[in-house]
């Protein structure tokens, strides 16, 4: 079925009257629900080849600001959407080994805005940036399942990176200048999204009839996604002087991510042959420094605390729910531009996620 996504983040500035006399609101608070389905197929080919299809949403993301916040001029809505459909074979080799491989067919839609400086920072002059692209891209994906004994399983899985080359439209709401405004234009514009490749290792434990323990730890490349590069097919007249027009080929934002490491343990409880209870913890590193944090992706270290509990009333039905609270460290942001007409952005970002799970699986 899918999860209910309900992210919460506050940005205050650290002192929005000292030395700031730039206009605009020094805070700002976002609460963008999100509902993300996911579906999952399997077959039985023959006794030990099962075949089987996923379609997720692998990566996603959304931050929302007014239009007059005091950074508007680095982000005013950020979002990207992922699709993953991944067909993939598995091989029990024997009662103790098991192989699989995938392929992944990835759609991605991303689109950026930001404003443009308007007359005196007016935010009721400012211009408005829209950047939209999408793209098809193809990945792979390999496991293995090995149970050495009766009761311990260790998995391995490893996932490719994908690149997307995203093409799109770029639209163009100058500022106001009075009469060297320049005027509205549409342009096509790319961009290349480096999403990474992962690697994780599992463990899944049973203590006895009833309990079992799991651990988990996952690598990811972030350090992939070094900038964010927006290439327009021509350029665009941003404003204008008695020098002449001033024109944008495009942008880049700096990013220099870092590879990362989520580490999770859990544990599993079955009262009867009905049901079963879970609570997990879990730690993630983000990839985001502090000299490289942008209002687009304010991220920070996570700690997750999970809850859920499965009902299975007969060999073809079974119910899944899960409640997942995650906690992020405030984030500091310092956004020092070189350009005078463009306010700097100082201040602290207090972030929370909560996650509602629901699944039905039947079994023919």
């Amino acid at each position: 079925m899918g999860s209910y996504i309900l992210p919460e983040f506050e940005y205050e500035s650290d002192d929005p009257t000292a030395g700031n006399p730039y206009p605009g609101d020094h805070s700002s608070r976002s609460r963008e629900a999100a509902f993300v389905p996911v579906g999952y197929a399997a077959w039985e080919l023959r006794d030990d080849i099962r075949m089987g299809v996923g379609v997720t949403v692998p990566y996603g993301l959304e931050t929302d600001y007014d239009r007059d916040w005091i950074g508007r001029y680095d982000a005013i809505n950020t979002e990207l959407l992922t699709i993953d459909i991944n067909p993939t074979v598995a091989w029990r080799v024997n009662e103790q080994f098991a192989v699989a491989a995938g392929l992944s067919a990835q759609y991605a839609d991303a689109s950026l805005s930001s404003a443009i400086p308007g007359q005196g920072m007016d935010p009721s002059t400012d211009g408005k940036l829209d950047v939209e692209g999408d793209n098809w891209a193809y990945g792979f994906n390999l496991g293995a399942l090995f149970e050495p004994v009766e009761g311990t399983r260790l998995g391995v899985a490893y996932r490719s990176r994908i690149t997307h080359d995203l093409s799109g439209d770029a639209e163009y709401d100058p500022a106001n200048f009075g009469p060297g405004t320049a005027e509205p234009q549409e342009v096509g514009g790319s961009a290349k999204l480096r999403l990474p490749e992962t690697l994780s290792l599992g463990i899944h434990q049973a203590i006895n009839d009833r309990w079992a323990v799991m651990a988990d730890a996952t690598w990811t490349r972030w350090s992939r996604f070094d900038e964010l590069r927006v290439d327009f097919d021509e350029d665009i007249t941003i404003g204008t002087t008695l020098m002449g027009p001033i024109t944008s080929s495009g942008s880049v934002d700096d990013y220099s991510w870092d590879d990362t490491w989520f580490v999770a343990l859990g544990a599993t409880f079955r009262p009867n042959n009905e049901w079963a209870l879970r609570v997990g913890v879990a730690h993630d590193e983000s990839p985001v420094s502090n000299c490289c944090r942008t209002p687009r992706i304010p991220d920070e270290d996570r700690t997750w605390l999970a809850f859920g509990a499965s009902y299975q009333p007969n060999d073809n039905v079974k119910l899944d729910f899960g409640y997942t609270y995650i906690w992020l460290d405030d984030a500091d942001i310092v956004l020092n531009d070189d350009n005078p007409n463009v306010p700097d952005v100082e201040g602290e970002y207090e972030s929370s996620v909560q996650i509602l799970t629901a699944s039905f699986n039947y079994r023919f």
